[in-house]
């Protein structure tokens, strides 16, 4: 399971076409753009079979003269968002093999239907596939539309997005033990050997040449997934000022020894390399896609393990642009491995603009539900064309500016900054996600962006669309869109 090709079919051919072990689903725009084709079809829908969802009226029938049966879901009103059209179409999805003893799948993209449909046609996909999305439990899916260039003429590298995405989540539901730091670095070896890019890693010995004191000692209780520091490179030529994508590879987190409690999703911790597995499967699609930029992709990984010789809460350590820092919090480990990593790539590349992704805090989940990413600093271009590319695949952000009482909730007494940022006293809750992203730019030299993605990375409620287990792939399209065109 890799990607789809959108085939070319009349709507007057697809009844002839479907075979009778196979399910067809006619996904349209809404009922004010239906085609003559879909209306007659509607016509001849069967009234006991038909379902309302919401505002979405799921008709269903046969095809004349056989026992062919199709499903065509109809938009009665817009909604809210493209994220919410999503959502209330995952419900009916959700419905499709208990209803139905067929198992092969036919997809129709009615005219009329551009880049927010093959995102539906997306989701039916991926809510049946195997955890690791090497097949479906459908034996067979075929996507057809009436004029697939019309379909895809906004999102014309959906293939090469689609299969990125894929990728994005296998890394995310891998096991921890065997995506380790190292296979992390084999993985984005064999990518640069094979795509013209340049890599390197810093090891325990170049780590602490650099001072990396904050990356060595979030890993130095780990063994099977050691401190390591991997970059790649593409398009890079002296002087030219690369775009920057950085990504948290924490590839499982106890916590520590400020251990997780169950509450604390640790059995969900795999997850924590989140932001190596985005920004990495983003910067190969773009290199894939012939991205002429010059783009860096560098990707701190380690355990965060519970051992004899894991970081202790109470010590102050250096990090690698001079601040110290007291760790208060063993679980608060990814705004360090992150901070030496912005210091390293801020003086080494020089970058135009530098984007993190991470799943740096549980809180975000609490503050902005499993449905809204948090976006720290984004400036108003980037943050247009990620609102616009939401608004075409479906998902949704939050975003935060520069804030001074966040700022001041990473200082204390005991060091420059403390790793366990919290608003004043009359705030309990703390900061969260913000004063963690505030944590981050005071590491990071010009122009940054921070995705906290940790609360909408994971299909926390079990009812993101398009997920069934683990990765629920959000923010990939939209970022991989903002990017090509920022």
């Amino acid at each position: 399971m890799s990607s789809f090709d959108i085939l070319p079919l009349p709507f007057k051919d697809l009844g002839k076409t479907v075979a009778q072990d196979e399910l067809t689903i006619v996904l349209t725009p809404p009922e004010g753009s239906l085609s003559q084709d879909a209306q007659s079809l509607k016509k001849n829908s069967a009234p006991v079979l038909s379902r309302k969802y919401h505002y979405l009226e799921v008709h269903c029938g046969f095809f004349n003269g056989t026992e062919r049966p199709w499903i065509m879901p109809i938009f009665k009103t817009p909604g809210a968002n493209a994220l919410e059209r999503r959502w209330v179409s995952h419900e009916w999805i959700k419905t499709l093999q208990s209803s139905y003893s067929l198992k092969k799948l036919i997809i129709y993209l009615d005219q009329g239907c551009s880049a927010e449909a093959i995102v539906r046609a997306e989701d039916i996909i991926t809510a049946f596939a195997q955890p690791l999305y090497e097949a479906s439990k459908w034996e067979s899916i075929k996507v057809f539309a009436a004029d697939p260039r019309l379909a895809s003429k906004d999102d014309p590298d959906y293939k090469s997005r689609f299969s990125a995405q894929l990728e994005f989540r296998r890394w995310v539901n891998e096991n921890p033990d065997s995506l380790t730091s190292i296979e992390i670095g084999d993985r984005l070896r064999d990518f640069a050997s094979k795509n013209g890019c340049s890599f390197m890693t810093l090891e325990e010995s170049s780590l602490k040449d650099e001072q990396m004191n904050l990356l060595l000692a979030v890993g130095q209780g780990a063994k099977k997934s050691p401190p390591r520091l991997h970059i790649v490179t593409k398009n890079l030529e002296t002087g030219s000022a690369p775009l920057a994508l950085v990504g948290k590879g924490i590839t499982f987190d106890s916590g520590g020894i400020n251990l997780k409690p169950h509450e604390s999703f640790v059995n969900c911790m795999k997850n924590d390399m989140g932001g190596a597995g985005l920004m990495s499967t983003i910067f190969m699609g773009l290199v894939a896609a012939g991205d002429t930029r010059p783009l860096v992709l560098a990707i701190p990984a380690c355990e965060n393990a519970i051992d004899a010789n894991s970081m202790k809460p109470g010590v102050i350590i250096k990090s690698r642009k001079g601040k110290s820092v007291i760790i208060e919090h063993t679980d608060a480990e990814g705004r360090l491995i992150l901070a030496d990593t912005l210091s390293y790539v801020s003086d080494k590349f020089k970058p135009r603009h530098t984007y993190t992704a991470a799943t740096l805090t549980t809180a975000s989940l609490r503050q902005f539900t499993n449905f809204f990413t948090p976006v720290h600093f984004a400036s108003d271009s980037f943050r247009d064309s990620l609102q616009r590319a939401g608004n075409t695949y479906g998902e949704s952000f939050t975003f935060w500016d520069d804030f001074l009482p966040f700022l001041a909730g990473n200082k204390t007494n005991a060091a420059d900054l403390t790793n366990m940022g919290r608003m004043p006293s009359h705030s309990s809750m703390g900061g969260g996600s913000n004063v963690a992203a505030h944590f981050l730019k005071e590491f990071s030299s010009g122009p940054y962006t921070h995705l906290d993605i940790f609360n909408t990375i994971w299909n926390w409620s079990g009812d993101y669309p398009g997920a069934h287990y683990g990765c629920t792939g959000a923010t990939f399209n939209s970022l991989w869109k903002a990017l090509k065109d920022c």
